[in-house]
């Protein structure tokens, strides 16, 4: 690990080029009213013509407010239209709702293009209830044990979104999300919704039935 002071050994920063460069960007203009505003996770304070899709989802959601578990969700449709962006909206105003009436929620967001194999979906997953696992080392048998147990001792929803979601299945198949999708018969403690966005119109064909039935018990097109 490298620790970074804003001292600078065997030197004063008055004479490195870096000042220059800083007092140039703090003192000059920009175009950019709010550079964050670019990057990819940037969740906007509104969302223009996805009312609809919020107020749905909202509703789908609103129970966890009271520590119910909802249905799990399936969404989808075609890249670019709100879908990831509509999902973090609700679940951005859904968390700070949950801790106003001190009923706090878990949430885990996971790009399965990103991070598409089962053990370090699972590694995010122990991650996001306090479980620590190692990189590399485990099998996924142990971690999916680890990763279950956690959601017991936590005792709370925990909502996860696997944003496309279909790249897992074409790639390592479908045994995660079946394994994924019967925990909550399998414990009364920790509860967990799944929520899964595709891009693929045909995602649901790839899918043993007995997946789709449990992840699609509600779902929303775009």
């Amino acid at each position: 690990m490298i620790i970074l002071s804003s001292k600078i050994s065997g030197g004063n920063l008055e004479n490195s080029p870096l000042s220059n460069i800083f007092d140039r960007y703090i003192e000059g203009s920009t175009i950019f009213k709010n550079r964050e505003c670019l990057r990819h996770d940037y969740v906007p304070d509104f969302l223009p013509h996805r009312e609809d899709q919020i107020a749905r989802l909202g509703l789908i959601l609103a129970p966890t407010l009271k520590g119910s578990r909802c249905s799990n969700i399936f969404i989808y449709g075609k890249p670019g239209t709100g879908k990831t962006a509509v999902a973090r909206y609700v679940l951005k105003h859904l968390s700070k709702k949950s801790v106003e009436i001190d009923n706090p929620l878990k949430i885990c967001y996971i790009n399965c293009r990103t991070d598409g194999s089962d053990y370090r979906i699972l590694t995010h997953l122990c991650e996001s209830i306090g479980v620590n696992v190692p990189f590399t080392g485990l099998s996924t048998s142990e971690v999916f044990k680890r990763f279950k147990n956690g959601l017991k001792t936590l005792g709370a929803i925990l909502i996860i979104v696997l944003d496309e979601v279909d790249i897992l299945v074409k790639n390592y198949g479908d045994e995660l999300l079946y394994k994924l999708t019967r925990i909550n018969e399998e414990s009364e403690y920790g509860k967990l919704v799944i929520i899964g966005i595709s891009n693929d119109l045909q995602f649901k064909d790839y899918l043993d039935p007995r997946v789709l039935s449990c992840l699609s018990e509600e779902e929303l097109v775009f």
